[in-house]
Order: C-alpha cells, then sequence, then structure tokens
C-alpha cells in the first residue's frame, strides 16, 4: 500500500501564536470580549480556511521557511508565495482549487490580523481568478429546471406503475422526489439534509412550509418559505409520505385519507434513518444521471434555477438572488450565471424595446420601470 503524502499541518502542530491567533478569530464573543472576525463563519467555512492555511504553514515547514516567532502576514512574500503555488501545481492540482487555496490563505490572515497588509495576496487571487479555468465544464451539466421536473416527474410515476413495493423502489423514488424538491425550492444541501417533519418542515392543510433559522443557515440569515401549489408536485410528494417513506421506514402504507406524518426525517434511508448529506448528495447525482443521462449534484441545482430565471428573465437577477439566500448580487452572478451571452444580449434588447415603446406612448421611463420592479 502506497503511503498517502501528507499537505497540511494539524492545528496541534502550528506555531503557538498562530493557534492564538485563529482561536482568537474564530470565538464569540463573551461579556466585554469582542467576537472575533470568523466567529459568524459557519463551521463549514471555518473548517475549509483553517485546512487552507494548514496547507500553507505545511509547505513553510515542509522547505525550513516557517518562522514560528514571527506574524502570520510576515511570511507572505512573493518568493514564498512563487514556491507554494510551484508546490500546489506540483501536487496537481487544478487552477480552481490552486486559487481557492490562496483565497483560504488571505482569508485566514484577515481575521487573524485585521491591519495586516493583504495588498500582495488579494493582487495574487484577482489574477489567479481571472486565469483559473474549471476542471469540469458546469455549463455543460446545467439543464433547465422544466426539464429535469419532467424527467424526475416521469421517473416517479413509472416507479408508481411497477407492482411490487420493495425498499429498491422506495429509495429510487426518494431519489427522484429529492431532486424535485430542490427543483422548486434550490436549497443548500445542509439544510436539504437537515429536513425534519414537525420541525424545519410542515404539514397543515393546503399550507406545506419550510422554516430554518438563522443559526441553520450559512449566511445567518432566516428562510422561511411555502412549498409549492402545483397538483403534480403534491400528488408526488403525498405518494412518498404516504407510501414510499413508510417502506423505507419499516412501516405499513398510510391511507389516504389519514393524516400525513408529524415527525422525523423527511429523507429516510435504507436502514430506517435519517439520511447523510453525502447519501443525498449521490442519490441526486444517480437519479439524474438515469433519467437526464447527466450526473447532476444538490448544489447545481442552484446554478440551474439562476441560470433559467436570468436568461428567461434578466430583471428578475435580484430574485434570483433572494431565491438562493445569497446577500451579495455579486455572488449569484459570479457562480451562478451560465446563460449565454446571445441569450442575455437577445434579452437585454427585449427590455431596450419595452422603455422605448414607452417612451414613445409619452409615458415616463423611469417611473413605467420602477412601476414593472414594484409588480414583480
Amino acid at each position: 500500500m502506497s503511503k498517502i503524502e501528507r499537505t497540511s499541518l494539524p492545528l496541534n502542530d502550528w506555531p503557538e501564536q498562530d493557534r492564538t491567533l485563529w482561536q482568537s478569530a474564530t470565538e464569540e464573543g463573551r461579556y466585554f470580549q469582542k467576537a472575533g472576525k470568523a466567529s459568524h463563519w459557519s463551521e463549514a467555512t471555518k473548517l475549509q480556511v483553517q485546512k487552507g492555511y494548514a496547507k500553507w504553514l505545511w509547505y513553510l515547514q515542509s522547505g525550513s521557511l516557517l518562522n514560528p516567532a514571527v506574524f502570520p502576514s510576515e511570511r507572505i512574500s512573493e518568493d514564498h508565495l512563487r514556491g507554494y503555488l510551484a508546490e500546489l501545481d506540483r501536487q496537481g492540482l487544478a487552477s480552481v482549487t490552486i486559487t481557492s487555496r490562496i483565497t483560504d490563505l488571505t482569508e485566514a490572515i484577515r481575521v487573524m490580523e485585521p491591519k495586516a497588509d493583504l495588498a500582495l495576496l488579494r493582487d495574487l487571487c484577482a489574477r489567479l481568478n481571472a486565469r483559473a479555468v474549471p476542471s469540469r465544464k458546469k455549463a455543460e451539466r446545467l439543464r433547465a429546471p422544466s426539464e429535469i421536473w419532467e424527467a424526475v416527474a416521469a421517473e416517479m410515476w413509472s416507479i408508481r406503475s411497477e407492482g411490487t413495493l420493495t425498499t429498491q423502489s422506495a429509495s429510487r423514488f426518494r431519489d427522484a422526489m429529492s431532486v424535485a424538491f430542490l427543483i422548486w425550492s434550490p436549497i443548500r444541501l445542509s439544510n436539504l439534509q437537515s429536513l425534519t417533519i414537525g420541525e424545519t418542515i410542515t404539514f397543515s392543510g393546503d399550507l406545506w412550509r419550510c422554516s430554518f433559522a438563522a443559526h441553520q443557515m450559512k449566511d445567518k440569515t432566516p428562510l422561511d418559505f411555502y412549498l409549492p401549489q402545483d397538483e403534480e408536485y403534491r400528488a408526488l410528494m403525498q405518494l412518498y409520505l404516504r407510501r414510499y417513506r413508510q417502506k423505507l421506514l419499516r412501516q405499513p402504507e398510510l391511507p389516504i385519507d389519514a393524516p400525513l406524518p408529524s415527525g422525523g426525517p423527511l429523507w429516510v434511508s435504507t436502514r430506517a434513518e435519517a439520511m447523510s448529506g453525502q447519501s443525498l448528495y449521490y442519490g441526486c447525482k444517480r437519479c439524474t444521471k438515469a433519467t437526464l443521462g447527466t450526473a447532476i449534484n444538490p448544489h447545481l441545482f442552484r446554478d440551474c434555477a439562476a441560470s433559467a430565471l436570468t436568461a428567461d428573465k434578466p430583471e428578475y437577477v435580484l430574485a434570483a438572488a433572494r431565491i438562493l439566500n445569497h446577500n451579495q448580487l455579486s455572488t449569484t452572478l459570479t457562480h451562478y450565471e451560465h446563460a449565454s451571452m446571445i441569450q442575455a444580449a437577445s434579452r437585454l434588447h427585449d427590455v431596450i424595446g419595452q422603455i422605448i415603446d414607452e417612451a414613445a406612448e409619452g409615458n415616463d421611463v423611469f417611473e413605467a420601470l420602477f412601476d414593472k420592479w414594484g409588480d414583480e
């Protein structure tokens, strides 16, 4: 068995000063003590940046360049960064991953030393971002939400028509239902996995509602929305809850006149317990590969939603940002907009044409434009 090469320095092996600064940066404030700059980050973000910084420390230590007596920012130099980039390239990392490593390093020093000069790192991040080429072409894997919905709905009806109810068919139905859920409500995987009936998702009459508290959200902003009123969606969700989820729980099917379940995880594994995020991730990929010929992971549904919304209605880009729970519009534009330039130009021409028509009719152009936003 080949030995796995270490490429990061465990937190306990960090220089004492670095470890203290990182702990202070991530701690919540107490009484008269100010909260650290990274205290509001989610645990996943803290871990990602910590790992990224640990890789930088490992590089310095492996080259006998790690001086434990200086502040983290004092180790940043053009020569050290050139060597680090060369090492990341030697490891065979993609350009996007290398960019992520430098971003993590920048963020770590920013929160550990708020007054540090980060000009060199920020300039490098900008250059790397401009040159980064995704190793997997995301745009080629995107599908229109309507196409995905039709495919998974057909899959669920096909499973329903099968004569025998098995754990395998229940598992397939559940995977398709989770894809359908994401098409209509493109939430993050962590929130999808945590859906619990009676807590984060409730079924009360015609009002099916999802609610996440601030601490359950990546950006610490509460999220509250109703599930769609679409008849087919509701019929399939009820089928899942009454028939297939019950099968996975190893319990009898619920009659059509019985109340919907009032507790427990929404997504149940073949072991009759809550599914893990990893299981949901691969379930979505498995289902879309079978029904569409392309494996789509849960996060890509957010891209599909934003691209479809802004390609069909560019004036809805703010709505896309709200739907995806982004605090900054640039996040929506930078990471999720994959509509073609031809489509975008065509839609822009339509909008301009509408403004010209308003002006020709003697209407106030800006008033009409703001009225349009207000209606939406």
